[in-house]
């Protein structure tokens, strides 16, 4: 069942009428006999196809698990790309955090032998403590934790929308909304005649909207520094010879304890 001039299955079968439902938000409903379906997955295809053609070719080449075989990294890496791929921005940017989190811990486990359960901040101060990366890559780490990580993960839009600004257009409507009325004044601001004033992107009223431009902007360069930081690190921090050196006293480690 699609939308369009879809037919009540409910109706047709038990009264043999065909009576054609009405789309609403996601679902289609009879106005004879109220019954309600979901619209099938087929109404998203469109828009996600083409939110993937546009980002597609912004992107750093798309990985697949022979060029990173750490199953977790990897399924966190696909967390953030194919999220990014179909338009939800905000979810692709937290993961981002969630995949830089899991590089940290994954390089923790390996030189210091021990699973670290704790957050991103303190995976963070463990790293820089025991000189487990390079200044530079700790540098990237802090800065993305401040600047990107936190605010998004704690939904803080103002932190994130802090010095911008957005035009608006104030439209006045009284107490009783006329039609004609306010058709006379969106008039007036779509041919200029009426002036915007600016007003702050952290104004409750505006900001969830603002910032969901806001990370369509952000989230592709972002993206792609996270795969970079990625594939540096793979190479730099998670070399196959450090599994080797792992496993060996995993298993020195077993052989004691018989």
């Amino acid at each position: 069942m699609s939308g369009g001039n879809a037919l009540c299955p409910v109706c047709k079968k038990t009264r043999n009428e065909e009576v054609t439902m009405i789309e609403k938000h996601d679902m289609l409903s009879c106005p004879k006999c109220k019954a309600s379906f979901w619209i099938p997955l087929e109404r998203y295809i469109e828009e996600w196809t083409k939110n993937a053609n546009d980002l597609f070719p912004l992107l750093r080449p798309e990985l697949h698990m022979e060029d990173l075989p750490i199953p977790q990294l990897f399924f966190l890496y696909e967390d953030c790309y194919y999220t990014l791929l179909i338009g939800r921005f905000n979810a692709s940017i937290v993961m981002m955090g969630t995949l830089l989190e899991a590089i940290m811990k994954e390089r923790i486990s390996l030189k210091l032998g021990k699973d670290f359960s704790k957050a991103y901040g303190a995976c963070l101060r463990l790293i820089e403590q025991k000189s487990l990366m390079d200044s530079k890559d700790i540098v990237f780490l802090r800065h993305f934790k401040n600047e990107v990580r936190n605010p998004y993960t704690h939904v803080d839009e103002s932190q994130l929308l802090q010095g911008a600004f957005v035009r608006v257009w104030e439209i006045p409507v009284g107490k009783v909304l006329s039609p004609t009325e306010f058709l006379k004044n969106l008039k007036e601001v779509t041919s200029g005649k009426r002036s915007p004033q600016l007003m702050s992107a952290t104004n409750p009223i505006v900001r969830s909207i603002v910032k969901r431009e806001y990370d369509r902007k952000v989230a592709i360069d972002l993206f792609n520094q996270v795969y970079d930081f990625l594939i540096a690190a793979r190479a730099k921090y998670l070399k196959q010879e450090d599994y080797d050196e792992y496993n060996r006293k995993l298993r020195e480690n077993s052989a004691e304890d018989v």
